[in-house]
């Protein structure tokens, strides 16, 4: 049996919300306080109009805004620099090197198709992944493309977010296996459809799928379909 594993990236393999605190952080050094609320207040407009977090438009329409500030510039340096590797959550490579054992790890987020890509390259996710990585705007919305690129007989879904995983679930049925990772903050977010496995952080993820995947990464050696 052929499997795919699609992870999400934002608070399942990554500390999300301590990398825009850190980034929040930067900013108050480098703007004055009612430039920073501004920052952050773009941040929540350009979201709300594009449905994404996308730091790029935002930080375009901040140093617009305030083009006479020579420091206004260096915010887009802060976005570009953050070293996001301290942010993974502890065991997050190592479970993709785990599912790897079994089939294909996809790294699948949804984000802006500049920032976010370059983002999960600097964390040392994609190297993790083998440079199986697709970002778009509302993922859930392309899950034919997902499974067209990825063929598999069966697929799981690794995500903090119960919405992602209950319209996934309903889209593929058993075909796909859902697994909930309780962190951040959506993770706690009632589910309308309880995941077929939860788990409390991305650590857990090998424990918790053992049982699952049996012998399949046997199967998968002799056949030649684990990723190598």
């Amino acid at each position: 049996m052929r499997w795919v594993f699609l992870l999400d990236v934002d608070n399942t393999l990554l500390d999300n919300d301590a990398a825009k605190q850190a980034l929040a952080g930067r900013i108050r050094t480098l703007v004055s306080p009612p430039e920073a609320k501004r920052f952050w207040e773009i941040y929540e407009e350009t979201r709300s109009a594009e449905g994404i977090v996308d730091f790029p438009a935002t930080g375009a329409s901040f140093a617009r805004e305030y083009a006479a500030d020579p420091c206004a510039a260096a915010v887009l340096g802060a976005l570009q620099d953050l070293p996001y590797e301290r942010f993974l959550y502890p065991g997050a490579l190592e479970a993709i090197a785990f599912l790897r054992r079994f089939g294909t790890a996809v790294v699948l987020s949804d984000g802006d198709p500049v920032f976010q890509p370059e983002k999960i390259a600097r964390a040392g996710i994609a190297a993790a992944a083998r440079g199986n990585v697709l970002v778009y705007g509302h993922k859930d919305q392309h899950l034919t493309e997902v499974l067209a690129r990825f063929p598999a007989d069966r697929y799981a879904l690794v995500e903090d977010r119960a919405g992602i995983l209950a319209r996934t679930k309903a889209r593929l049925g058993e075909r796909i296996l859902t697994v909930h990772v309780v962190q951040g903050h959506y993770g706690h977010e009632p589910a309308t459809v309880p995941a077929d496995i939860e788990i409390p952080r991305i650590a857990d993820l090998p424990s918790a799928l053992r049982d699952v995947l049996g012998n399949a990464d046997v199967v998968a050696a002799r056949s030649g379909t684990a990723d190598e």
